[in-house]
């Protein structure tokens, strides 16, 4: 079985109160196939999936309202999550055109979500761009799988413009 994520000490089932979320941790150590399978499954239960443009990793409450006001006075859709299985719980449930990660996450660090998204079939494509305020971090993002990422606090207008760009290359 393949595992390309998590650590010995991470596979350990996580102290949260949501069996869903416990189980949705265990299936990250899942090989690809056996993923999709799964979320194939609780798709067709649940119906398709819905689109939104950007879905934004960050759990910091002012950056959140920053990107959401820049990204709503340019017509951009957004979903913002807090955490990593906050944000995969999401993608399960939608489609984004980009991923916005912040790389110091609370409770994991944002670069696995690239490892996790870029083994998913039907995700592998989708451009994941680090958010970080640590120009150092950028080597291990693009290891991870990032497609880019922009550095904080980071200047408006060059991010709107940033966003739209890799929004608009997903719509055409």
């Amino acid at each position: 079985m393949d595992t390309f994520l998590l650590n010995e000490q991470q596979r350990q089932p996580v102290d949260h109160p949501d069996p869903e979320v416990r189980r949705l941790v265990r299936a990250m150590t899942m090989n690809p196939m056996e993923l999709e399978y799964a979320w194939s499954a609780r798709r067709q239960a649940r119906g398709t999936a819905k689109h939104v443009d950007v879905c934004l990793v960050e759990d910091d409450p002012s950056n959140i309202s920053m990107v959401r006001f820049l990204l709503e006075s340019a017509s951009i859709g957004l979903l913002a999550v807090d955490s990593c299985e906050g944000a995969i719980l999401a993608l399960r449930e939608t489609r984004p055109r980009l991923l916005l990660v912040d790389l110091g996450l609370p409770d994991r660090s944002g670069l696995e979500i690239a490892r996790v998204v870029r083994g998913w079939y039907g995700y592998p494509h989708i451009p994941i761009v680090a958010l970080t305020a640590s120009a150092e971090k950028a080597g291990a993002a693009w290891r991870a799988g990032f497609s880019g990422f922009i550095a904080k606090p980071f200047v408006p207008k060059t991010f709107q413009t940033m966003v739209k760009s890799w929004v608009s290359v997903q719509t055409h």
